[in-house]
């Protein structure tokens, strides 16, 4: 029960969005202006908007919150080997997580804006990957009629969670204002809380898959 206490943790964590430490400057972007196909808006609003001027560490929540998934995914590896599928995309999720965050140090002008704004579209991509195999091989190993109700709630509660997610990758991006950043942002935490919630109902049906 303990690995699905701190698959819980993490999944809430990961719906965080607290940057605590600015570690360092990034290097000054010189706009494009000669490239028809990449326009001064994109340019704009990946630099600005998704990049930051700084390198800004997330460790209260996303770093914590893989080495917390990892953990607790490897606890429950001996109720179903399913289990073990989660590492291939929560993998590729760190390390494409620490290439945007350092491509403004590897890349300039049209490269940067290219890989920086690839890679955060497909981390997001690895990372609904994660969680979707994730919660759906919980459902899967504890589901049994009194509990059917929950595993469903459970992937309810996920689905609006990874749907706000979405959203909030295309609005951050576009810099909207920030009003609606933080009305997505408290749904999303609501939608997870609520998975959550349902998750830790099924703790007692944790069973090995035949």
């Amino acid at each position: 029960m303990m690995g699905l206490v701190l698959i819980m943790i993490g999944l809430f964590l990961s719906a965080l969005d607290i940057r605590v430490i600015d570690a360092v400057q990034y290097p000054e972007y010189e706009m494009v202006y000669d490239d028809l196909g990449l326009g001064e808006v994109i340019q704009r609003y990946v630099v600005e908007n998704m990049l930051g001027s700084t390198l800004r560490i997330d460790i209260a929540s996303d770093i914590l919150a893989y080495i917390l998934i990892a953990v607790g995914t490897g606890m429950l590896a001996r109720y179903s080997l399913r289990f073990l599928k989660v590492y291939i995309p929560l993998i590729v999720t760190v390390c494409l997580y620490v290439f945007v965050m350092i491509t403004p140090f590897l890349y300039t002008g049209k490269n940067l804006v290219v890989y920086a704004l690839a890679a955060s579209f497909i981390q997001l991509l690895f990372e609904l990957l994660m969680e979707h195999r994730l919660v759906y091989t919980i459902a899967r190993v504890t589901k049994k009629l009194p509990n059917e109700r929950d595993t469903v709630l459970m992937k309810f509660g996920w689905v609006g969670s990874a749907l706000c997610r979405a959203f909030l990758y295309f609005i951050v991006l576009v810099g909207l204002y920030s009003w609606i950043i933080i009305i997505y942002q408290v749904v999303q935490v609501g939608f997870i809380i609520f998975c959550i919630n349902r998750m830790y109902r099924c703790r007692h049906y944790l069973s090995q898959e035949e």
